[in-house]
């Protein structure tokens, strides 16, 4: 079980990675940029092509953080 403490930086560090638009995982830059040369049109916005997690394809990007968010609160695994 993880400490309150280490429980606050992480959640910190998800909102940064939210508010930065970068991958909850690695802190990749997602597929989100339509004009780069790495765009796949074959994932979705909130694909990694750095370490190659979808962060959830079904949700948004706001339902995503909360869920990351969540599972850091409850000690629930985060895996992809």
């Amino acid at each position: 079980m993880m400490k309150a403490k280490r429980k606050i930086a992480l959640i910190t560090e998800i909102l940064d990675r939210y508010d930065e638009g970068v991958c909850f995982y690695c802190g990749g830059t997602l597929n989100r940029d339509f004009e780069a040369d790495d765009y796949d049109e074959g994932y979705s916005p909130d694909w990694c092509p750095n370490c190659c997690k979808n962060i959830d394809p079904y949700d948004d990007w706001d339902q995503a953080c909360l869920d990351a968010i969540d599972k850091v609160i409850h000690d629930a695994p985060f895996e992809a």
